[in-house]
Order: structure tokens, then sequence, then C-alpha cells
């Protein structure tokens, strides 16, 4: 099972080659463009994720200093506040390991992290650099519809724990035993995700009977995090060149953003890691669409979803950057569930699998059953509470003229024409 994660970046490097290859015959179109577009793509990732990853420091204080010390109050474990905010391959799994009052409630932060703390510090700020501004509504109904699921999919991969009695590891190593015995009451696991779930029940609340003042809330909450991320960018990369911020107030508190001999793998070194799997993920994305278009049709009519949106799931479970990637050729509808599915699936055979299997290996298969399940549940909220908004929201869209009179149009027919064919 722990290979799995292997296998998709085998794959996903033999799209690399062979869009490299094309890119060689013709970099303007094709899988050759789409090769490139993918190492293109490197500033657009470098600038959130500089500003996040510099940001880490004050990050943890916050969840320390504030969050940590609500959580403990209600009785859950101060781990899932790291997670809740920082993403767990980006040091929440760290952070958590310190602050836990359990190894249970470090598991479980684990778990949240993969969705919650990777949808705030990773999937948001990275939608907004990609996605265009006219998707940043859709965007945000699809943000808000996944997170509601981000419990129930910490709930399922914990229970399954439980019912299975797996033994995780107790420090944070990639190669130590799986010794304790993650033994914990279903009540404990409930109580230790009492935060989040108010907070989702209050977001599920507002989608439902203020849906625009909940879009107009996200929005600011975009706006005002990538001012935030703009400027601590701008500051470090100042800092970084001239130490000024050292020299006058005597530290400069914030991360490095280019690798140094404390860490080698940085914002700068990240973004372009993502950058180069990218070269891969988006001409594994346009083979896809092009070679896997029926059995896409098929899976979409299921659905409601055009091919474009079928392949989008696909994207996702690999890597959420690629599915953005294909949101500006879906209707809106299908931005909303992509981005909705995504909250708690992505890089469900990507990034994700592989650090579990470097760290927690036995908690793989709980955790894809868990993260897979939120994402299909997260399908069916967006279809109740937010695709009725977006609708109304592209038809508004049209008239102002922002999507144009027949984009979209076509493959929505085609996929109503399937959808009638295969009724009948």
């Amino acid at each position: 099972m722990d290979q799995i994660g292997s296998y998709v970046i085998y794959f996903i490097m033999i799209c690399a080659v062979i869009g490299a290859i094309a890119a060689i015959r013709n970099s303007d179109e094709g899988l050759g463009k789409e090769f490139m577009e993918g190492l293109h793509s490197t500033g657009y990732i470098f600038v959130p994720a500089a500003g996040i990853m510099a940001s880490i420091p004050y990050i943890s204080w916050f969840i320390d200093k504030v969050c940590g010390p609500i959580f403990n109050k209600i009785g859950a474990d101060p781990a899932l506040a790291a997670t809740a905010i920082l993403a767990s391959d980006m040091g929440g799994y760290q952070l958590a390991n310190v602050l836990k009052s359990s190894y249970e409630g470090w598991i479980m932060a684990m778990i949240v992290g993969f969705m919650a703390g990777a949808t705030i510090v990773f999937s948001i700020p990275m939608g907004l650099a990609m996605l265009d501004k006219r998707d940043h509504k859709y965007m945000a109904l699809g943000v808000m519809s996944g997170i509601l699921t981000v419990p129930i999919g910490a709930f399922i991969t914990s229970a399954i724990l439980v019912m299975t009695n797996t033994k995780v590891r107790e420090t944070i190593s990639t190669d130590a035993e799986s010794t304790y015995a993650f033994a914990i009451g279903y009540g404990k696991i409930l109580i230790n995700l009492s935060p989040i779930l108010v907070f989702v029940v209050a977001i599920a609340l507002g989608l439902r009977f203020l849906p625009d003042l909940m879009i107009k809330a996200f929005m600011i909450f975009g706006k005002t995090m990538d001012a935030g991320i703009k400027l601590v960018l701008v500051f470090s990369i100042v800092e970084y060149f001239t130490g000024v911020f050292s020299k006058v107030f005597g530290s400069w508190g914030f991360d490095p953003i280019i690798a140094d001999p404390t860490d080698q793998f940085r914002a700068l070194e990240t973004a372009g890691y993502i950058g180069i799997m990218l070269a891969g993920a988006f001409p594994m994305v346009y083979m896809l669409r092009k070679y896997a278009a029926k059995p896409l049709q098929a899976m979409g009519n299921r659905m409601g979803l055009s091919p474009t949106g079928s392949a989008g799931l696909l994207a996702t479970i690999a890597n959420i950057l690629a599915m953005f990637r294909l949101v500006r050729s879906m209707p809106p509808k299908d931005k909303v569930i992509n981005i909705a599915f995504g909250v708690c699936a992505a890089f469900l055979l990507g990034d994700h699998l592989s650090f579990s299997a470097n760290f927690q290996p036995t908690i793989i298969l709980p955790l894809i059953i868990g993260k897979f399940g939120a994402g299909v549940i997260a399908i069916g909220l967006a279809y109740w509470l937010s695709v009725p908004k977006a609708l109304e929201l592209e038809k508004q869209d049209r008239e102002k003229g922002i999507i144009g009179p027949t984009e979209y149009l076509e493959g929505q027919k085609e996929a109503a024409a399937a959808k009638d064919v295969a009724a009948s």
C-alpha cells in the first residue's frame, strides 16, 4: 500500500518525459505547451509558498498561544489546533507533536492536517494565485462546502484505526517500529473534533441562509491573506539582500525563503519542487482529457459533471494544482464540485500518501478511506448548499459579459445529451 505514492510519481514522471519530447517539437500547443506551463507555474506558486512558509514561526506562535488553549479548555487535544491551520507536511505534524496531550490526539492531528491544514495554508493561497479572478467566488463556494466534511473524514479514519486496533509510531521517525496501539473512545474522538465541528456547522448555516455574505467574507479573507503573503515576501526579499530589518530591530523573526545551512528545503526550493512535478502533472491531465474522454464522460454522466469536471476529480487525487489548471474550462457548477471534493481528497495518491508512508505507514488505508469518503460527501453537500448559488452567479456573469454567451454551453449540452441517452 505504501508503494502507491511511488507508482503515482513514476507515472507522472513518464508524462513529464512525454511532455518534454512534445515540447521539443512544438511548445505552443498540446502536450508540449502543458509541459512548459507546468514549469512556468513555479513563479505563481513561489509567491504564496514563500509568504506562508516564511510566516510559519508566527503561525506556530499563534497556534500555541491562542488556538491551543481554546482547544484545551474545551477538552480537545491541543495538537489538533496545530493542523487545523497548518498542513501536516508543512510543519503541522511536528508542531502537533509538541502540543499533544496524547498520542491519539497527535495522530488525529496528522489526519486533520491532511484536510483542514492543507486547505488553509496551501490550497486556498495557491488557488487564489492560479485561478482567474472571476472564478474566486466559485472557489469560495467550493472550499466552504468541502471544509464541512473535515470532521467527517477525520472521524472515519480515526474510527477505522480504533476498530482495527492499529499500532502507530510514538516518535517522529521514518524507520521506527509502530508499537503504540491507537486506542481512544468514540466520545473522545468527537470531543477532539468539536472545535472544528462548531466552525463547520457555522459555515453550513451561513451557506444555507446567507450565501452572499459568506462569499464576501471568504473574498475578504482571501484578499487579506494575499496582501499579507505579498508583504511578507517582499520584506523577506529585502532582508535577504540587505539584512536591514535585523540591523534595525536586532532580529528577523520570519523564516528564510531560500535554502540555508539550517534547512535545505525552503520556499524557493518548495516552489521549484512543485513546478517540476507539475511539468508531469499537467501533461498527465491533458492526456486524461484527450485519451480517456469516453470513460470520463460516462463517470461525469453519473455525477452530473462535464468530461472536464470528471478529469478534474481524477487530477485532484494526485495533486490539486493539476485540477486548478482545468478550472478555467469547467462550467461553474463543476468548479464548485471539484474544489469541494479537493478540500479533503486532494493529494490522496500523491504528497499525503507519500508523507504518511514515510512517517506513519500503518494509517495509510484508513486515511485513504477517510479522505476519499469525505470528498464524496463534500460533493453531495456542494450540490445541496452551493451549486444553486453557483448557477445563480453564472447567470449574473453571463448577463454582465464576464462569461461569454456560449462559454461552457457546448460541454453542458453534451453532458446533458449523454445523460438522457444513458437514462433511456
